[in-house]
């Protein structure tokens, strides 16, 4: 299960990436990335802030399920992972879509 958190994860992080490439800011830091979208799009309003809250959480998932020790994620963790990471995906799309 760790494997499908860090996957899922990676997932939004890609479609960050491409939403930062679109408004002209690269990095390849997963926080510095993860900071500038709260601060231009949850902040600001362009994006719901249910989203910062689904990339926060995904991104602190996937650093506990890569580095620490003794953790492993449960199906319905996983299942909602994966169903958040659907909608987050679709609504970066919409917003590149729409600019």
């Amino acid at each position: 299960m760790r494997a499908a958190v860090n996957r899922i994860y990676y997932g939004m992080f890609y479609s960050l990436l491409a939403l930062g490439i679109k408004n002209e800011f690269e990095t390849s830091k997963h926080a510095q990335l993860i900071g500038w979208f709260n601060k231009s799009f949850i902040n600001n309003g362009l994006i719901d802030t249910k989203y910062g809250k689904i990339i926060n959480k995904a991104f602190n998932r996937r650093t506990k399920g890569d580095y620490d020790v003794y953790i492993d994620f449960d199906k319905d963790t996983v299942i909602e992972m994966y169903n958040d990471m659907q909608d987050f995906i679709a609504r970066i799309k919409n917003y590149l879509d729409a600019y």
